[in-house]
């Protein structure tokens, strides 16, 4: 049997702010999160055999708008995560301004909120699964998110390219519904991770030279 090609694709912020709520609400670090380690070891699971090579794509944006020091924890991270192997795509975050309901605490009705935007990730994610497929670079895809808005990149990919295998991954939430991208994807079930998995598969604090900056201390 020929070994199989493995590609993972993450949409970062969809499963950081599930990591983060869990975080604060359990009191146990797990932003600090190896994804190479805890892909291999689920995939390996997943497909019954350590007979693959694996190829994971992380997306995120900085966000520029926030402090200097969470940008430098993201950027940690970031390199954190290039030094287990991973690859980084990177987008922006942009401006907008909206009017608010009628229930936000502005002075005036007409008054403008600013708000900011990732922008780019859900193009990269969708243009990178597109061209792998169409180079012919991995015979089983995994996607992290559970965002709806990849149903038609996964759909026109299967329609395309029939053999490929897109295994959609949500957030370890129960309440998140797939059943979209499922639909998409052809596939008949989709891997959710457990919090026990994402919980053991922490960078050390000091990886690397790279101290956790979320480290939860007792």
């Amino acid at each position: 049997m020929e070994r199989k090609r493995v590609l993972a694709l993450i949409d970062g912020f969809n499963y950081y702010h599930k990591l983060t709520l869990y975080q604060k609400n359990q009191n146990v670090c797990v932003k600090w999160l190896d994804y190479m380690s805890l892909l291999k070891s689920a995939i390996k699971s997943h497909l019954r055999t350590e007979d693959f090579d694996i190829e994971v794509i992380f997306f995120t944006a900085i966000a520029t708008h926030r402090s200097i020091e969470s940008q430098a924890r993201h950027r940690l991270y970031l390199k954190a995560l290039k030094t287990s192997g991973v690859k980084v795509i990177l987008g922006e975050f942009k401006e907008k301004y909206i009017y608010p309901c009628k229930d936000c605490k502005q002075k005036h009705f007409d008054e403008k909120i600013l708000k900011h935007e990732e922008k780019h990730t859900d193009v990269n994610v969708a243009i990178t699964l597109l061209e792998k497929a169409m180079t012919d670079s991995f015979d089983r895809a995994y996607l992290l998110s559970e965002d709806n808005d990849y149903v038609p990149v996964v759909k026109r990919v299967k329609e395309l390219y029939p053999n490929k295998e897109i295994i959609i991954c949500p957030p370890p939430q129960k309440n998140y519904c797939v059943h979209s991208l499922l639909t998409a994807s052809k596939e008949p079930d989709f891997y959710r991770f457990r919090w026990n998995q994402i919980k053991h598969f922490q960078f050390p604090d000091e990886y690397e030279g790279l101290n956790n900056p979320w480290i939860v201390k007792d």
